[in-house]
């Protein structure tokens, strides 16, 4: 019997839908969470990273004050938490190559720095390839539990094995997609990140690239097409307007022509 029937005539039950709807979220949670890696981001992520020795050990100057670039991604502004640190942690700054200053009395230093390098959008990428991967493997766990609530629905006799069979297969084909739209996500925001810099570097980033570029293609397509539409609409709205008006004209020629006449019989 055709499996593909059965998806569609064996209603009673309810794990697939839910476990569905678990991918989808992940995947949509996932595409949200890349919106907040930018190539401009790289500078703060380093002076996070930057360890200082304070009072005999190495502390991160991301735990020592706030770094952020509110304005401009060449300028970092770090908020020093504790002001007694802030002459120090300006003196390291300045110490490590990067034109820094502070005015007096403010718990701010303002930092000039260049543009990202190649290495630290690299390491963009590498994040996005481990957060790529975090989600994979959150996929696979949503697929194991309904799996394991699946069986054990079996095993209870709450729905019979064919019923088991059809929604196991349901998720097998959601998870093949979520896996394959999470990886194109993540392909697309380091080919984003990267530039000029990025190269395949993943296994089948190279198929993905065809996918990502036919999909391009196709939306470039339909955009061209919704384009073209919406010229032919204003043009004939315009022939259409224009035809009006020239049929108003008419009408009132004729009905000057024709005062004269009614009047002349009016009078006789």
């Amino acid at each position: 019997m055709d499996d593909s029937n059965l998806i569609t005539k064996l209603p009673d039950e309810g794990y697939s839908p839910e476990a569905i709807a678990n991918l989808d979220g992940a995947v949509e949670e996932f595409a949200e969470s890349l919106l907040v890696i930018k190539p401009e981001d790289a500078n703060i992520a380093v002076f996070r990273s930057l360890q200082i020795i304070m009072t005999g050990r190495k502390r991160r100057i991301g735990d020592l004050g706030n770094v952020e670039s509110p304005d401009d991604p060449m300028k970092i502004q770090l908020m020093i938490y504790n002001k007694e640190h802030i002459e120090e942690v300006l003196e390291f700054i300045k110490k490590n190559g990067f034109p820094a200053k502070n005015e007096e009395g403010s718990q701010f230093i303002h930092i000039r720095v260049p543009k990202p390098s190649r290495m630290q959008l690299e390491e963009l990428g590498d994040d996005v390839i481990r957060r790529t991967n975090a989600v994979i493997a959150r996929l696979v766990k949503i697929k194991t539990n309904t799996g394991l609530r699946i069986r054990a629905a079996v095993e209870k006799e709450f729905i019979d094995q064919r019923i088991a069979g059809v929604a196991t297969k349901k998720i097998d084909v959601n998870l093949e997609r979520c896996t394959k739209e999470i990886k194109i996500i993540g392909l697309m925001k380091r080919k984003k990140i990267l530039g000029s810099f990025f190269k395949p570097v993943e296994r089948d980033d190279v198929d993905f690239l065809k996918i990502i570029s036919r999909r391009l293609k196709l939306e470039k397509s339909k955009v061209e097409n919704e384009n073209q539409l919406r010229i032919q609409t204003e043009a004939l709205i315009s022939e259409n307007q224009n035809n009006e008006t020239v049929n108003l004209d008419g009408v009132s020629t004729i009905n000057q022509n024709l005062s004269p006449t009614q009047d002349t019989v009016s009078v006789n």
